[in-house]
């Protein structure tokens, strides 16, 4: 696979004959000590300073409380398929699903039969 590098001189994009892409720059490895210096986009423009969670007080929840009902109703561990945990409605939704597709399943199968097989 060919490289290309920019020729000053020319001031074209010409096929190097060096094997590696970054000649005559190596990779370097990142230097864990030293972080990275961040520019910001103007001098106004300030990190966010960021207080530990041991320092902080609890955050309190923007959750409704009902929607908190629901989460804590819809996640406890009580071995209950997540499709029924809803009450009667759920089974109800459930059966009127599976009966659907059953009739579905049926009217392709006979719609198959039909077409493979045409009167005479």
């Amino acid at each position: 696979m060919p490289y290309y590098n920019f020729n000053s001189f020319t001031g074209r994009i010409a096929e190097t004959t060096h094997p590696q892409p970054f000649y005559p720059l190596a990779p370097h490895r990142l230097d864990l000590a030293e972080p990275p210096k961040i520019m910001y986009d103007s001098s106004r423009t300030k990190p966010v300073q960021v207080a530990s969670a041991s320092t902080s007080a609890r955050p309190q929840s923007t959750l409704s409380p009902e929607l908190l009902k629901k989460y804590q109703k819809f996640q406890a561990p009580n071995n209950i398929p997540v499709h029924l945990k809803g009450g009667p409605m759920d089974k109800i939704l459930l059966g009127t699903t599976v009966v659907l597709i059953g009739i579905g399943l049926i009217q392709a199968g006979d719609l198959i039969y039909k077409l493979g097989f045409p009167k005479k």
